[in-house]
């Protein structure tokens, strides 16, 4: 029976992201802001399906030692995933401030991200292992560690500025995400890379909340 509680935690996790990115996409008529928040959402499940089901059907079947190839698959697509995301992140803030795109900022982001990705590829990460490789984690974290510093200081920028409660609480998301995004970087195994995983997932599904209660109330008194 308890074999049973990690996959319909699991399910449970990713329909409410999808319920969220949904509402966002489908509602957001017109506002990039919104539609951003939306594919920000459905890229989060879709990011974390990829490891998560492998997990699930390693857990229902016969182990996870036994699945190691699908499951190892899943690690690789969800760390190139989380890479995306922060992108996303850049993405929402552009259109939170109506800020024409950095072209140098821009291409400089996408570059660190494409060095991650390239890093995410490579064999020595050991993803088809029990234990992925924790040097390799900690390599993949710089680009991506720039990247969102790159973003904290943008977002604390402005969300100051225009005294935005609502970005401050992202720009802390952002912080979380970002210092629990490589667990293994910290050298650490079982129980501790599980719940640095799940604060990182927090920290997105917090920034999908705020933009999910922000068109929530746009919505109610658009219908006053």
């Amino acid at each position: 029976m308890l074999k049973f509680i990690e996959p319909i935690l699991h399910i449970l996790y990713l329909i409410t992201i999808l319920i969220m990115g949904g509402y966002l996409v489908r509602n957001s008529v017109g506002n990039k802001l919104y539609k951003s928040f939306g594919f920000f959402a459905l890229t989060l499940a879709l990011g974390d399906g990829i490891y998560l089901l492998p997990r699930m059907y390693a857990i229902l079947t016969t182990g996870i030692e036994e699945n190691m190839n699908i499951i190892g698959w899943g690690r690789m697509g969800n760390s190139i995933m989380i890479t995306i995301l922060f992108l996303m992140i850049y993405d929402i803030y552009s259109f939170r401030y109506s800020k024409n795109k950095n072209i140098k900022l821009e291409k400089t982001l996408i570059g660190l991200a494409m060095i991650r990705v390239i890093l995410c590829l490579l064999p020595w990460n050991k993803w088809f292992e029990l234990e992925p490789s924790p040097l390799f984690a900690l390599l993949r974290f710089i680009p991506l560690g720039i990247i969102g510093l790159f973003l904290i200081i943008l977002i604390y920028y402005h969300s100051n500025k225009y005294e935005d409660k609502n970005f401050k609480l992202i720009m802390l998301a952002t912080f979380i995400a970002l210092l629990f995004a490589e667990p293994r970087m910290y050298f650490i195994e079982g129980s501790a890379v599980v719940i640095q995983s799940i604060l990182r997932s927090m920290s997105f599904i917090t920034i999908i909340i705020v933009g999910y209660k922000e068109l929530r109330d746009i919505n109610v008194l658009s219908r006053f």
